[in-house]
């Protein structure tokens, strides 16, 4: 794909750009970008440099060219600093998953992914992924802490089914979970109170994503 392709997927898979009107191989590239992007959404505090950092670096530049290639590279980095607050990604993320796709080994086995984002706002709430080459699913959550002390509960809906089955609470870093699915399974976050569902039904259903393979 294009440079110029290839970054409009990654700004719209940010939110930074539209996604309204996307052809069906625009929806295939910015959703995997949001795989690339998943384990990086999660919320990075910022860093400040060291007192006196660029000036250091400035002393050992000896020409004009190097320095002004230098103000070139802050002047991007403020530019993806501003792309990245909007999703919630630090620069050194954000920059680490742009050179991601050189070193991503191309599956040969059929993988499906659910994007499993808030109904209201399309914050993303967690990732599921199944290769079938190794019939393993991962989730990896990318929600802050539930709120007043509650809990978040995972749910899988198979194609053509209408009662959820838990998955059980939603972890804190990518964990496997023990779940076959496809193409047209629902998965969903619900909010809980601690130790998960009194019930084994959604008690607060507010995030959902079906289930696609990816090309």
């Amino acid at each position: 794909m294009g440079k110029k392709r290839d970054l409009d997927a990654a700004e719209r898979a940010l939110g930074t750009l539209p996604r309204k009107g996307e052809s069906a191989r625009a929806r295939r590239e910015r959703e995997a970008w949001e795989i690339r992007l998943a384990a990086l959404l999660r919320p990075v505090e910022p860093v400040n440099p060291p007192p006196g950092m660029f000036a250091r670096i400035s002393e050992h530049l000896a020409h004009t060219k190097t320095r002004e290639a230098l103000l070139q590279t802050r002047r991007s980095a403020r530019r993806w600093k501003g792309i990245a607050s909007i999703a919630g990604l630090g620069i050194v993320g954000l920059s680490l998953a742009l050179i991601a796709p050189r070193f991503a080994p191309e599956a040969e086995a059929p993988r499906y992914v659910a994007i499993v984002t808030a109904d209201e706002g399309g914050a993303p709430g967690m990732i599921v992924q199944f290769d079938t080459g190794t019939g393993i699913a991962t989730v990896v959550p990318v929600l802050s802490d539930a709120p007043d002390g509650n809990v978040y509960q995972m749910w899988h809906v198979p194609a053509g089914a209408s009662v959820p089955v838990s998955l059980g609470l939603l972890p804190d870093d990518p964990r496997r979970v023990d779940v076959k699915t496809g193409p047209g399974d629902l998965f969903g976050i619900s909010i809980e109170p601690p130790g998960g569902s009194p019930t084994g039904l959604p008690t607060d259903a507010r995030w959902h994503g079906e289930i696609i393979e990816v090309e």
